[in-house]
Formats: structure tokens, C-alpha cells, sequence
């Protein structure tokens, strides 16, 4: 495309030079007939039209930057030929169209003053041709800058999630481990079996990697009750739980294990702490904001759920890092007292939807509570 831009302007210039020719003629009273004026100034304008997208090619292909003593006498060897061509080219038309010149003047006296005369117009249109290449190759180097920074800052996102959801899983494998040992502390071996096919289950959900970071919220929370079934096995009564979620927010993406959690600090900090009952809620439902997601307790307090320096708190921080990796400023987490105590961890995320890989979530719930 570039090159027919050179070429179209060329050719252009080509007509207004014989636009010329033929106003100041007229102007003089002297006006030349078209197709003198024609065969007088369109030969080297035509072809510089065939050379100046080669000269393009060329700066294209041997970029300007950095400066380089080669390039600079690669591009002098050009210039000569193509200006020497464009004298030729000028010396014969002046010869065709006045055959006297060619009998008082030799060919290199015409060719000189040629080459003389045509200088400013060969080396300024040369110019601009070097100048369109290098902008475009500083165009493409840019591109490709962009490209390597944008790939090089998703690669790094990744990662940053791929530490954070292996820290998390450490985490909630220990407090899902210490509700299994419980059970056969207590004696209770159908339990405990029961529940360590349950956390199989569970594992194979949550920890499988399938290359997804992110699933849908529906599929969260089941993830989360899953977790909240294994639980209710060790508590029994003590642990009741609950789900809403609106339709219109059901396929939004969330990173995986967002609100696993923050729902074992409700479990660690409530009915691990003595608390006789506890009841869980998550509720979830679309805002102006996006996707607003609350997980509310009755038993942990705001001030017990505060991530503790080397203590198993690394849920709130680490969900709040994963927030901001995914989405900036566009997200937030905010943990709040409840009124008749307990807490709210208030999750605000922009709507955003997809085609998640296929999900291994499918699970009788009541099965989970037998």
C-alpha cells in the first residue's frame, strides 16, 4: 500500500510539473503544445515512480536506526543511480523536444547540467521516501514493543495467580485435613470415610488443573458447599448454610476458589474457636458496579477474622491480591461487622462472562448431608 502511495505522488508531481511548464509558457506569451510539454517533463517522473518504491523497499528492509556507516553509503550508491537515470532521463527529453541543444552541447555537458538542475527535486523526494520508511519502521517496532510488553505483563498476571492459588490450596487442604482427623479423634470411622471420599471429590474440583483461573459463580459456590458438607460432617447441627444467587449474575467469571477462603475463616474463627452455632450465607446479585458477592457469618467477628501475622488468616489478604491482579481498581473487598455479630466480607467484581473449560462440579448435596 505504501509503495502506490510513492507511486501515486510521484506521478502527481509529474502532472504538476507539466502544469507548470505549460502555465509559465503560456504566461510568456510562448504557451508549448501539450504533448511537448508532456514528453519534456513526464519521463522522469515516471520513473522515479518505478525507482522510489525500491528506495522504500530498501529502508524498509535496512532500517535507518541506529546509524551505521554501511547504510549511509548503501543509500549513496542508490541516490547516484537514481539520480543519474532521472538526468538521463531529463537530458534526452530536452534533446527530443530541442534538437539544437543536442548539436552545440556533448553528453556530458547535458547530462552535468541535468543532474545539476534536477538535484533538488531527486534528493528531496529521496528523502521523504527514507523519512516514510523509517516512520514506518518505528511504527512496526512499536507495535511490536506493545505486543512484547502486553504478552510479557499477561504472562506475569499469570503467575502472580498461580502463586496466590498455591497458597491458598495448602491452606484450605489444612483445615479441610484437620476436620477429617477430628472425626477419627472422635471415633466416628463411617464419618471420617465418608468424609475423606467427600474431600476426594472436593480435591478433584477444586485443585485439578485445568488450566482455568477463572469459573462461573455458580459453580463457586458449589465448590464452597462442598467444602461446607465435609464441614457439617464433623459439626453436624452446629454448621447450617444457605446460597442465593440471582439468575442475571449466575455465568459472571470468578477466580477460582475466590470464596473457599473466606469461608473457612468463618468455620476456623466461629465453630474451630467454640462457637456452638454457626450459620453461613452467600448471597449474590448484580449491581451498577458489576457482580456484588457477600459470604455472612454469625460467628466470626471482624476482629477475629482479621488476617493474623503467621496464623491461617492468609485468605482475606490473598483473595484481595487475586482481586486486584485480575481486575485493578475495578474490584473490592471490604470486611464488615454484622449487625447482630458476626461478619461481612462484601466481594464487588465487573460483570464479565465467557466459555469455561468443562467443570467437574456436578454433586448430590444431600448425599453430603447423610
Amino acid at each position: 500500500m505504501a509503495s502506490v502511495v510513492v507511486v501515486v505522488g510521484c506521478l502527481v508531481l509529474g502532472g504538476v510539473s507539466a502544469l507548470e511548464t505549460r502555465h509559465v509558457s503560456a504566461t510568456h506569451g510562448l504557451p508549448i503544445d501539450w504533448l511537448v510539454v508532456l514528453i519534456s517533463t513526464t519521463p522522469r517522473w515516471i520513473a522515479l515512480a518505478i525507482l522510489m518504491p525500491v528506495v522504500l523497499q530498501l529502508a524498509l528492509r535496512v532500517p535507518l536506526t541506529p546509524p551505521r556507516a554501511s547504510v549511509f553509503a548503501l543509500h549513496a550508491v542508490v541516490f547516484m543511480v537514481v539520480s543519474g537515470a532521472h538526468a538521463a532521463l531529463d537530458s534526452w527529453a530536452m534533446g527530443f523536444v530541442a534538437p539544437q541543444v543536442v548539436l552545440f552541447f556533448g553528453l556530458i555537458p547535458r547530462l552535468t547540467r541535468s543532474w545539476y538542475n534536477t538535484m533538488p527535486t531527486v534528493a528531496t523526494t529521496y528523502a521523504a521516501v527514507l523519512f516514510a520508511g523509517w516512520g514506518m519502521t518505528e511504527a512496526r517496532e512499536r507495535e511490536k514493543r506493545t505486543l512484547r510488553a502486553s504478552q510479557l505483563e499477561a504472562q506475569l498476571q499469570a503467575a502472580r495467580l498461580s502463586a496466590l492459588r498455591a497458597q491458598l490450596q495448602p491452606h484450605f487442604l489444612y483445615n479441610t485435613l484437620n476436620a477429617i482427623a477430628a472425626l477419627v479423634v472422635d471415633i466416628q470411622p463411617a464419618r471420617a470415610v465418608s468424609a475423606i471420599e467427600q474431600l476426594s471429590e472436593l480435591l478433584h474440583a477444586s485443585l485439578h488443573d485445568d488450566g482455568r483461573e477463572a469459573i462461573r459463580v455458580d459453580e463457586e459456590v458449589q465448590l464452597v458447599e462442598r467444602y461446607l458438607a465435609l464441614q457439617r460432617m464433623r459439626f453436624g447441627d452446629r454448621l447450617h448454610y444457605s446460597s442465593a444467587i440471582a439468575p442475571e449474575v449466575a455465568d459472571c467469571l470468578v477466580p477460582v476458589l475466590l470464596l473457599q477462603p473466606l469461608v473457612e475463616n468463618a468455620v476456623v474463627h466461629g465453630l474451630d474457636a467454640g462457637q456452638e452455632l454457626l450459620h453461613v450465607h452467600i448471597n449474590a446479585v448484580a449491581t451498577q458496579a458489576g457482580v456484588e458477592i457477600t459470604v455472612e457469618n454469625d460467628g466470626a467477628n471482624v476482629g477475629s477474622a482479621i488476617p493474623r501475622a503467621g496464623g491461617h488468616g492468609v485468605g482475606l489478604a490473598a483473595t484481595r491480591a487475586r482481586l486486584a491482579t485480575v481486575h485493578g481498581d475495578s474490584a473490592s473487598l471490604a470486611l464488615e461487622a454484622r449487625k447482630n455479630g458476626g461478619a461481612i466480607v462484601r466481594i464487588v467484581i465487573p460483570y464479565t462472562t465467557g466459555t469455561p473449560a468443562p467443570s467437574t462440579l456436578a454433586m448430590d448435596l444431600q448425599e453430603a448431608m447423610s
